[in-house]
Formats: structure tokens, sequence, C-alpha cells
């Protein structure tokens, strides 16, 4: 889970790195998110699935509110 960079600034501080906790079973794969907005604001998020080999699935946008 990566908070999306901000495109008026060359540092972006409010960028993010969220590694979250996850469940799957038959064809379904949940996540848990932070449950304190401090560690993830609102606003848009790409959000990736890793596979054992470490290669990163194709990004999806997610807006969390």
């Amino acid at each position: 889970f990566i908070r999306m960079g901000s495109v008026t600034h060359a540092f972006d501080q409010a960028q993010r790195l969220l590694p979250l906790n996850f469940s799957a079973s038959a064809g379904k794969l949940s996540v848990t998110l932070p449950g304190r907005r401090n560690l993830a604001p609102p606003g848009p998020y790409l959000l990736f699935i890793v596979n054992g080999n470490g290669v990163p699935s194709v990004g999806r946008i997610t807006l969390l509110r």
C-alpha cells in the first residue's frame, strides 16, 4: 500500500509505504488497513500484491477516505 506522491514538490514528506496484513481463502484476499489515520491518512494510494518471489502485481489506485 503506497501513498501516491504530490506533484507540487520534489521531496514529498506525505509519501509512504505501508505493508499490510492479509488473509487468503478460496480465491479471496482480505487485507487489513491500519486503524490509525496518522499511519494512513486519507487520500489516493496504490495497492500491490507481491508474490512469493517478490514480484509485484500491477498497482491498483485506491482512495482511502
